[in-house]
């Protein structure tokens, strides 16, 4: 507690830094006329001030020699990857699979998905100024949703002044992929690794510099997306419909976002209305007999604005069994709607709903033998979201603002001939959260913030319903001296009912050398994740005595515009340590329980290269080296890639038409046993002609060069693949 108060004491006397132009009493220091601001400056300042996420159930048990693949309950797994509890058990050599979630054990660190009893703020999109009228707030939106940010300090700031590793994904670079999926788009971020068992709808995981997919966050509009029973979570179900931007914080950020923010943070965005009534229709036709059909309508007034879309895909797929014929295939659909109200000048509302239904196909896994057909097995994923936020400013210094949210999913499985392929696991995270922001002086931002998590999940046949709560509060202050430096410095402590207390703390800063067209960036911060349900309760291997895993890690970066306008690098060293990672220990008796008995940790390089040569091309290339360590085997941690790299290539020769082609390399990689998995390359291009000011139409390829690999070994991967399509604009 003497630290914690230590720590406080420290922040809240930044707050009264005597900044320039300020006395002691508080009256303005008499300037030269000349060292006024300008009307220009005001208004920049204006501008920069701060503004008023199922994963595939499953049960992982990390073991030494074990790794875990993001698998759907019942999805296959390759071979010796995974156990079932039966397998461990001795059960019966006929059982193929478990009825639940299946077991696996990873390595002391690595794709599991465990849970974020967290009370994980929301990030959301950024809080808009007070508005002056209604044209003026809509061209302010659009204008700042591509310069600014929230989710690095949950407050509105600009990209430029961020001191944590950021990547952004705009709407264009959406729409100019052509990509049915988010996961697709992700994968040309750097520092990230996406991993997909079989084809379209296969469990899909996210590392992020080589943590652990259960480390990595995900918000869809303020609602956190991870499980509760499991942890993490499966992108293979999220579309790109009504998604607007999507902004990944690389880098431990529990500070602000609480538990399973160890690797980073995945904060997705909706769409929002604007302007004249607008419709927009899609239809898609490819190869594996695979369509799918999008619907969006949108607009907004001053005071009032709406964005409701909608998509169905559905394909034949591929065998998830790598050495399988049979297809499975896979179906999706979803909705969406975001409605806002802008109210008394400057206050805002958000309600937001999202709801999917996925069916998927899956082969059976056969311990010793790996993933073989199966044409009974299917899962299916219902979701429902819901958020609604309602924030306000007054007086020009305190902006106040509320949120409530709903994540509902339930998990099943079916299988006519085997009831190990038959189970349900629905899950509830619902929270709530205040947060106020106090402009000092307008070079000081004071956030301080409360939360409040309940998290429910239930393994039928397994164990039975079961309620875990946290509380939370945080307080972070930002300051900008000289115009060029932007500091930020917080801290935060979690009460879970499971565990205990936690805190955490978290520093960045932002230096900008104009005049050399340079930027100094760098963070340095700790990290934690609770323990899931399955890690606490499963039977005979949960713990109700786990510690949370925790880390610490930094990262020091160089951004440097060689040429102006034209070419712009940007070099980050990082580092992560991993302690009290949850893990499998074999007991006297020769079961297995959870206990906080492994270390790892990651280092490497990302460089991300920027050229534009003219305006009508673009190239975007990065370059990530990841150096992962298994302390207690000293051997690379699976799946993880010591090299990788993405190019992406964007021109529009003439104004009606757009040729995107963007390529991955992914090399040096080995399996849980220590085998070296496949090194590969791929290639998509997609290209869009506007027929027409109210039609488009374009073609796609995926693995334009069709190259054969398996991306998970033992799973199949999607060969070359064409698609064509049409869009109409009203």
């Amino acid at each position: 507690m003497k630290h914690l108060l230590i720590i406080v004491t420290g922040i809240l006397a930044l707050a009264f830094y005597q900044y320039p132009g300020v006395s002691a009493a508080g009256e303005s220091i008499p300037v030269l006329k000349e060292e006024q601001e300008t009307n220009d400056r005001i208004l920049t300042k204006w501008a920069e001030r701060p503004d008023n996420q199922a994963a595939q159930e499953k049960l992982i048990i990390r073991i030494p020699g074990k790794e875990e693949i993001p698998e759907v309950i019942e999805e296959a797994y390759p071979a010796d990857e995974f156990k079932s509890i039966e397998t461990i058990q001795k059960q019966p050599d006929n059982v193929k699979n478990i009825p639940e979630e299946p077991e696996v054990y990873p390595l002391p660190f690595e794709e599991k998905i465990p849970l974020s009893h967290t009370t994980i703020p929301s990030p959301e999109t950024p809080k808009d100024p007070p508005p002056k009228d209604g044209k003026d707030r809509q061209c302010e939106d659009a204008n700042d949703t591509e310069d600014t940010v929230i989710t690095p300090t949950r407050t509105k700031q600009l990209s430029k002044n961020v001191g944590s590793s950021l990547s952004i994904i705009t709407q264009k670079d959406i729409e100019n992929s052509k990509a049915p999926l988010l996961l697709d788009v992700l994968r040309q971020a750097p520092g990230i690794e996406v991993t997909r068992t079989q084809g379209i709808g296969g469990t899909t995981s996210l590392f992020i510099r080589g943590a652990s997919a259960a480390h990595t966050l995900v918000f869809v509009d303020g609602v956190q997306m991870n499980s509760p029973t499991s942890g993490a979570f499966n992108f293979a179900n999220l579309s790109t419909d009504n998604i607007e931007r999507v902004e990944i914080l690389r880098g431990p950020q529990s500070t602000l976002y609480g538990s399973e923010a160890i690797g980073g943070v995945v904060n997705i965005i909706t769409k929002k209305g604007a302007g004249d009534n607008k419709v927009n229709l899609g239809t898609e036709y490819g190869m594996r007999d695979t369509y799918r059909e999008t619907v969006n309508v949108s607009g907004g007034k001053e005071n009032f604005d709406y964005s409701v879309g909608g998509s169905y895909l559905k394909t034949l797929g591929i065998s998830a069994a790598s050495s399988g014929s049979e297809k499975d295939g896979y179906k999706n659909l979803t909705g969406s709607a975001r409605l806002g109200w802008n109210f008394l000048d400057n206050g805002r509302v958000d309600t937001t709903i999202r709801g999917s239904h996925s069916d998927f196909e899956y082969d059976a896994f056969v311990y010793g033998v790996g993933a073989v057909d199966d044409p009974d097995r299917r899962q299916t994923t219902d979701e429902v979201l819901f958020s609604a936020k309602a924030s306000k400013t007054f007086f020009d210094i305190w902006t106040p603002s509320f949120l409530i949210s709903v994540n509902d999913t339930e998990l099943k499985g079916f299988d006519p001939t085997d009831e190990s392929g038959r189970f349900r696991i629905p899950t509830r995270v619902w929270r709530a959260e205040h947060q106020s922001d106090f402009l000092l002086f307008d070079v000081n931002t004071i956030t301080l913030g409360y939360e409040y998590e309940v998290l429910e999940g239930k393994n039928e046949g397994k164990y039975d319903g079961q309620t875990y709560r946290n509380n939370a509060v945080f307080l972070q202050n930002q300051i900008e001296l000289f115009e060029s430096l932007h500091w930020t410095i917080g801290l935060r402590h979690d009460d879970f009912s499971t565990f205990g207390s936690h805190l955490t703390y978290r520093t960045t800063a932002s230096y900008n050398m104009e005049e050399i067209g340079a930027r100094l960036h760098g963070s340095w911060g700790k990290g934690f994740r609770a323990p899931s349900l399955n890690e606490l309760i499963y039977p005979y291997y949960g713990n109700p005595h786990l510690r949370p895993e925790e880390s610490k890690g930094w990262d020091f970066g160089v951004e440097k515009e060689i040429l102006k306008d034209t070419l712009t690098i940007d070099v980050t060293y990082f580092e992560n340590n991993f302690k009290n990672l949850i893990t499998a220990t074999v007991q006297p008796d020769g079961s297995y329980l959870a206990e906080n008995a492994a270390r790892a940790e990651s280092q490497g390089i990302e460089t991300i290269l920027t050229y534009k040569p003219f305006t009508i091309l673009s190239f975007t290339g990065t370059y990530t080296y990841t150096d992962t360590r298994d302390r207690e085997k000293d051997q690379q941690l699976p799946r993880r890639p010591e090299n990788r790299a993405t190019l992406g290539i964007n021109t529009n020769p003439i104004e009606k038409l757009n040729i995107n082609v963007t390529g991955i390399m992914v090399r040096d990689r080995i399996d849980s046993n220590g085998t070296k998995m496949d090194n590969y390359w791929t290639v998509n291009q997609a290209t869009r002609y506007d027929v027409t000011k109210f039609m488009a139409a374009y073609v796609r390829f995926e693995n334009l060069f069709d190259y054969d690999y398996e991306e998970v070994t033992g799973f199949g991967s999607l060969g070359f693949t064409a698609y064509g399509g049409v869009e109409f604009k009203f």
